[in-house]
């Protein structure tokens, strides 16, 4: 199997997410060392690394990676993810994971749902929801991308929620697209506060 090159704005998307994903590290870790003056801060980001590697979210895998990485060399402009054609490697990956056999529906629908509250949860903030379906869509290519990339400390069972996620992440963007309208906002609003309670 032989996995299509990287696009520029997929690499783009990539490197925004890495970013995002270093920052943050980098300001839990400051956090960590404020709270905690002298405790065991490397061991707590590692554990925290190990967490967020079994999550099926994509941004979660760069985050582990970031924690990670500042954990154990302190660099926070290291690259999280290496964008060179590494097709065998990423094809070994793919005949693992499609191995596994088929993903529930119920299992992909939490993420997506998950995945969609938590965007909600930050939009909401800003009262952007017409961003919603652009940030799913951002998501679906990152699960995309990321799903068979072989520097994400992934399981192969989270590898494959990550791959069944991205036909349904793509599916809810494109009804949030079409069907938006302010007027549903309130019911949506209203359902979120519901689940969140």
């Amino acid at each position: 199997m032989i996995m299509p090159r990287t696009s520029d704005s997929d690499a783009r998307l990539l490197a925004a997410a890495s970013s995002d994903a270093l920052c943050a590290a980098r300001w839990e870790r400051i956090d960590l060392e404020t709270r905690r003056p002298g405790a065991g801060h490397r061991e707590m980001l590692l554990a925290r690394a190990a967490e967020l590697a079994m999550s099926p979210v994509g941004r979660d895998q760069l985050m582990s990676l970031a924690l990670e990485s500042g954990a154990l060399t302190g660099d926070p402009e290291a690259s999280l993810i290496d964008l060179s054609d590494r097709s065998a490697e990423r094809a070994r990956i793919a005949q693992i994971v499609f191995g596994r056999g088929p993903r529930r529906s119920s299992e992909t629908e939490a993420l997506v749902i998950q995945i969609e509250e938590e965007h909600a949860r930050r939009l909401g903030r800003e009262a952007r929801f017409d961003l919603l379906p652009e940030r799913l869509l951002q998501d679906a290519i990152l699960q995309e991308l990321l799903w068979d990339h072989p520097d994400i400390p992934a399981s192969f069972d989270t590898r494959l929620t990550m791959l069944c996620s991205v036909p349904r992440l793509r599916e809810r963007s494109e009804d949030l697209s079409s069907g938006w309208s302010w007027s549903a906002l309130p019911r949506w609003f209203n359902a979120f506060l519901k689940r969140a309670a």
